[in-house]
């Protein structure tokens, strides 16, 4: 079964009424303190406990929820990403060509459609790389848990680009990337599609800001997935049109300066990391991950309390794979 799982504190939106046609029943919509009374056909609406209210990790929920109800994939999104005519429902088997540059890897510039088009990169990316002209080879069979793909109109960006930049974009190329371990490059949660073997990674750190908390997530996500055999997938052209909720650009910079001077840190440390082959260590592994962020003091300690009761209630589930 194919879920969907997105946040709100809106009345149902245009992309709401498209998921809600792609997925009926399975469409999960977790609420905060903001969110009008919800009656949405046959959606399923969670309005959870005040103290995870007004944060964007209160997502966590609604993944379990899905996860509980048996899903098999999860479509992790927002609710002003409409999807278009590109947009389809994805298979973990893909084919796409291989990053072969390890360190950061700028998937933008890669997917961007010419030479002519404006330079770009993802929100999270390291700034000190954003020029580098990434390579990859020839297209191959992969597993991939995790895939991202790319929005038109507002693609997810940084402040900064927003700020000096700020032009809308689209993406037409006919390509997808596999990335290659010890190859970094940041994903969102506005259009990513997750399948079994990285259930437990979709975990979303309750002490990042705002603006990091998918970002951090995703490096931890790599870094675990290389311990499997798997990695995550980039696509383009876009599969939905971002008709982006209203944003205060300066809040979101400020809530992405943490990213701006520690994202290379955070990738550092990973990267260092011993740990153990095998999915059935994904969740130890996870944890080591986080627990060497809260080290560096990068997340508060309370973080590792929240993970255990994830890790805690997705052991519950007893996801079969």
């Amino acid at each position: 079964m194919n879920f969907c799982v997105l946040t709100t504190i809106n009345p149902p939106t245009e992309a709401i009424s498209v998921l809600h046609e792609l997925f009926s029943d399975k469409l999960i919509v977790v609420g905060d303190t903001k969110t009008p009374k919800w009656e949405f056909k046959n959606s399923q609406f969670i309005n959870p406990s005040t103290e995870v209210k007004n944060h964007y990790a209160r997502k966590n929920i609604g993944y379990l929820e899905a996860m509980r109800q048996g899903a098999k994939m999860i479509y992790d999104t927002d609710d002003d990403n409409i999807p278009n005519k590109k947009w389809k429902i994805r298979n973990n088997n893909v084919i796409a060509n291989l990053s072969i540059d390890e360190g950061w890897y700028n998937i933008y510039e890669v997917l961007r459609n010419s030479e002519n088009d404006t330079p770009t990169w993802p929100r999270g990316f390291n700034l000190k790389k954003i020029n580098t002209k990434p390579k990859f080879g020839v297209e191959e069979n992969f597993m991939s848990s995790i895939q991202q793909g790319l929005a038109d109109g507002e693609p997810d960006v940084d402040a900064i680009y927003r700020l000096v930049i700020g032009n809308h974009k689209d993406w037409t190329q006919e390509r997808s990337i596999y990335l290659n371990s010890e190859t970094w490059c940041p994903f969102n949660s506005q259009t990513t599609w997750w399948f079994p073997k990285a259930f437990p990674l979709m975990y979303l750190p309750a002490k990042a800001t705002f603006r990091m908390t998918d970002i951090w997530r995703s490096f931890v996500a790599q870094r675990c997935l290389w311990e499997i055999n798997d990695g995550v997938t980039f696509h383009s052209p876009a599969e939905v049109f971002q008709e982006r909720n209203p944003h205060d650009l300066i809040k979101d910079f400020v809530d992405e300066v943490d990213g701006y001077i520690n994202n290379e840190k955070i990738v550092e440390i990973l990267a260092k990391l011993n740990l153990n082959k095998g999915l059935e260590s994904v969740c130890d592994n996870m944890y080591t991950c986080y627990e060497a962020l809260v080290k560096a003091e990068l997340l508060h300690f309370s973080e590792l309390d929240l993970l255990q009761s994830w890790i805690d209630e997705y052991k519950k589930i007893n996801i079969k794979i």
